[in-house]
């Protein structure tokens, strides 16, 4: 099970067996037999980021062997964390922020860890003394942990499913009622796979097995209660400084990952202002003028003084990685530019070991145009119930931007993060119950507090938000580099949620008005630190040419040779109305994009389903 993740931690591993009823702990060796009375244990790929020696050393045991506990991430206030608990009596063996959470374990307990600590990480602590094991994940779900329960009661978890897939009575069967939900989000938010009984923790949860073997869920932090504070931009732009001052400490170098973007333009250049050593940034580019950011990351990496590493993106990387970053995903791939993702973490490995990214923000500050219109009709609620009803069922433009002929606002928060329209859906999966996906998420959304773009906001946050987090972690662990988001440091958020309205989106005038309407706050500072043009243009999201690509010839013989072949003789998805759109994409030489869109969705998941549902170990068991 480990082995198939030593890619997140190529630098350490280690393993510990626990004994719940001999209340004891041993490090175990690998191809030793498991001690008589041992309940379960820990194996650990470290990637050495804090603390290189072996005072880092994972799984990390207390003094009296009873307490073992396994960490990935990075906890940015462990150096404050440790003045304080050293001046409480803790003695500490090394610098690790991994070692700051098992004495603070030991000195305040469960309750305090997860109060005191900020920064991104999936945690595991087995105590013997009372019986229990303790997980919990971040609070934004930066880092993954899986869990799933076998009829023999077994618990499994990891940062990865893959590693399920190794343990004898593990199997990996497809839920086919989350499907639907695949195909038209892209993803399964919350606590939902595509494997049955696989789940994830929920961002800001944790778990915790009972002595008598039972599990318990518990939420422990959310998204804070929306306030109308100051708009303070000032404020706000040195909140953002101290969240990447704060995200710098390392021992090892660090880069950023550059897309030219206002986000990740202002997360490189505060990184560099506030570095003294060699400064990197790490960007994707395409052929393609319509969709390649180059001349303003140029002008990003410039205004930072960075040296700027560009890697081009071609087709030959699409043919030839897609299978490859579809299995270190766990899931098919939601967006196309996960594999440009993939590509850019394997040449930063040459140079780091770690990478910030302006990922958080958007969600945050409410950078998309679902935002924006949202806004509007909180805004102007009577002139979008006058314009539902001229707008009628065109499905045109006005019926977009005036209210989506009068469906309701929750509705559309909902289907706006849609990529997939319910008629297409249902071409490819004859069975899917789209409405069923729908209520799921419109359910989740009806629980939140708050209203309009407020609840908007928090939605995002909790759905869209972790699988663009999943996809950075797995893109980068993938190449051993860990991915660091300080637009989500706690400050950064709580200041988030005290702007007023008018600061996030609404109302804009002028030439790209809807630009001006989103963001508002954010791209008011990006202006003031790399001008308007800069600030204010229209928003690419990181595109990759899908239509393009799948007319060159690499890509072309893979689909007709391979995925297409494979999709039609495992019928999860219905082959002939994939290779319909196939066959009409060939024939719009300039156009295809809808096209284009659910061929690659039906493809990712026909990729993921073939390397996971047919899986077979190739380690064997005494390796």
């Amino acid at each position: 099970m480990l082995r198939s993740i030593r890619h997140r931690g190529p630098d350490d591993e280690g393993f510990h067996t626990v004994s719940f009823s001999q209340r004891s702990t041993q490090v175990h060796l690998p191809g030793q037999s498991l001690a008589a009375g041992t309940d379960g244990g820990f194996g650990f790929a470290r990637l050495s980021i804090q603390d290189l020696s072996e005072a880092g050393h994972q799984p990390m045991c207390s003094r009296d062997g009873r307490v073992v506990l396994v960490f990935n991430g990075e906890i940015y206030n462990a150096g404050a964390l440790r003045d304080q608990l050293r001046s409480q009596g803790a003695e500490f063996r090394g610098h690790s922020d991994t070692e700051v959470i098992l004495r603070m374990y030991e000195l305040h307990g469960w309750d305090a860890v997860l109060a005191k600590i900020e920064g991104m990480f999936a945690i595991a602590i087995a105590d013997v003394r009372t019986g229990l094991l303790r997980m919990a994940r971040d609070h934004f779900g930066i880092k993954p942990l899986y869990h799933t329960q076998l009829a023999d009661g077994t618990l499994l978890f990891g940062s990865e499913i893959k590693a399920f897939l190794h343990h004898p009575a593990f199997r990996a069967e497809l839920e086919t009622a989350h499907l639907a939900e695949q195909m038209m989000f892209r993803y399964t938010a919350w606590d939902r796979t595509l494997l049955r009984g696989v789940q994830q923790l929920p961002p800001g949860h944790e778990m915790c097995r009972q002595a008598d073997g039972s599990l318990t869920l518990k939420r422990y932090w959310a998204l804070p209660d929306a306030v109308d504070g100051k708009a303070d931009a000032n404020a706000l732009r040195e909140t953002l400084r101290q969240a990447v001052r704060s995200q710098l400490v390392s021992d090892v170098p660090l880069g950023t990952q550059l897309s030219g973007g206002i986000d990740s333009s202002l997360v490189t250049l505060d990184a560099a202002r506030a570095s003294t050593v060699t400064r990197h940034s790490f960007s994707i580019v395409f052929d393609d003028p319509e969709v390649s950011e180059d001349v303003w990351i140029t002008e990003a990496a410039r205004k930072a003084g960075v040296h700027s590493h560009r890697y081009l993106f071609s087709p030959r990387h699409f043919a030839e990685d897609f299978s490859r970053v579809t299995w270190h995903l766990d899931q098919p791939p939601g967006n196309p530019n996960t594999l440009a993702i993939d590509l850019l973490a394997r040449e930063a490995r040459q140079t780091v070991k770690v990478l910030l990214t302006g990922e958080g923000c958007d969600e945050l500050f409410a950078g998309y145009n679902r935002f924006y219109y949202t806004a509007l009709q909180q805004q102007h609620p009577a002139l979008f119930r006058a314009g539902a009803r001229l707008a009628g069922r065109s499905r045109g433009r006005l019926w977009r931007l005036l209210g989506q002929a009068g469906e309701s606002l929750e509705r559309q928060m909902v289907t706006g993060s849609a990529y997939g329209a319910a008629a297409l859906i249902t071409d490819l999966l004859p069975d899917a119950r789209v409405e069923d996906a729908l209520t799921r998420r419109l359910d989740h959304l009806a629980a939140l507090p708050g209203d309009g773009l407020r609840k908007q906001i928090r939605y995002e946050a909790e759905t869209y938000l972790p699988d663009l987090l999943l996809r950075q972690d797995k893109m980068t662990m993938a190449h051993g580099v860990e991915c660091r988001v300080p637009f989500l440091d706690l400050q950064v958020a709580k200041a988030a949620r005290s702007l007023p309205l008018s600061a996030l989106a609404g109302a804009a005038y002028g030439p790209n008005a809807r630009m001006r309407g989103t963001k508002r706050m954010i791209k008011q500072i990006a202006a003031d630190e790399f001008g308007a043009a800069f600030a204010f243009r229209r928003k690419r999201g990181f595109d990759v040419p899908l239509a393009s690509f799948f007319r060159q010839p690499e890509v072309r013989s893979r689909i007709q040779d391979e995925w297409l072949p494979g999709m039609k003789r495992r019928g999860i998805v219905n082959g002939s109305a994939v290779e319909a759109l196939w066959k009409s994409l060939q024939n719009e030489p300039k156009g295809g994009k809808s096209a284009a869109e659910a061929l690659w969705v039906a493809l990712g998941l026909e990729v993921w389903a073939g390397g996971v549902l047919n899986f077979k170990s190739e380690i064997p068991l005494d390796s």
